[in-house]
């Protein structure tokens, strides 16, 4: 029981500096400072850093990159000059950084221990991760329809096309599961 209780409070402890850090990285607005910075946390979190970069790259870092890659070309578009690229350097090398440091961290947390003194936190933290578990299970089963419906891979274009299909289920299959958690969550007391 007291290892328990050690490592709740360690979790707590490493939440409240996930924070901290968190707000203090999201300030920074220098190329040069945030790479040093994620040189940092790569030593910071050494241990499973593969890992956790792998899954930055494969998860966060191409999405942002086409959103910032977007964003100049429409300056570039509306301006007539090309925007100063080191602003949006900086915006994915954040993104990527906060990433970093939120997926290590939490590899590392025991999310619903540190959030057991506070019900209404572990309700919260229940009904986010049954909604993300939900959603990724309705993604990946529309992508598993749409690669068995067609007769070649699907593309981007496919997946933009049954798109409106699949955001009308995810959005009634999440308030289901909202209500079903909730309801689960009242009848154990919380």
């Amino acid at each position: 029981m007291a290892a328990r209780a050690l490592d709740a409070r360690r979790s707590r402890w490493l939440l409240l500096a996930w924070a901290v850090a968190i707000f203090a990285l999201s300030a920074v607005t220098d190329p040069g400072t945030l790479a040093v910075l994620a040189v940092v946390a790569g030593a910071v979190f050494a241990r499973g850093a593969g890992a956790v970069l792998r899954r930055v790259l494969v998860t966060v870092v191409p999405f942002v990159a086409l959103l910032v890659g977007a964003s100049w070309a429409w300056m570039r578009l509306v301006v007539g000059v090309a925007p100063d690229g080191q602003a949006y350097a900086a915006l994915v090398l954040r993104a990527a950084l906060l990433a970093f440091v939120t997926f290590a961290v939490m590899r590392r947390v025991d999310l619903l221990g540190a959030l057991a003194g506070w019900p209404t936190a572990s309700r919260l933290a229940v009904l986010t991760l049954a909604q993300v578990h939900a959603l990724r299970l309705v993604a990946t089963e529309s992508w598993q329809g749409l690669q068995s419906r067609l007769p070649r891979r699907p593309g981007a274009v496919d997946a933009v096309r049954g798109a409106g299909g699949v955001t009308g289920a995810l959005l009634t299959l999440s308030t289901r599961n909202a209500r079903e958690v909730t309801d689960a969550l009242r009848s154990r007391g919380f």
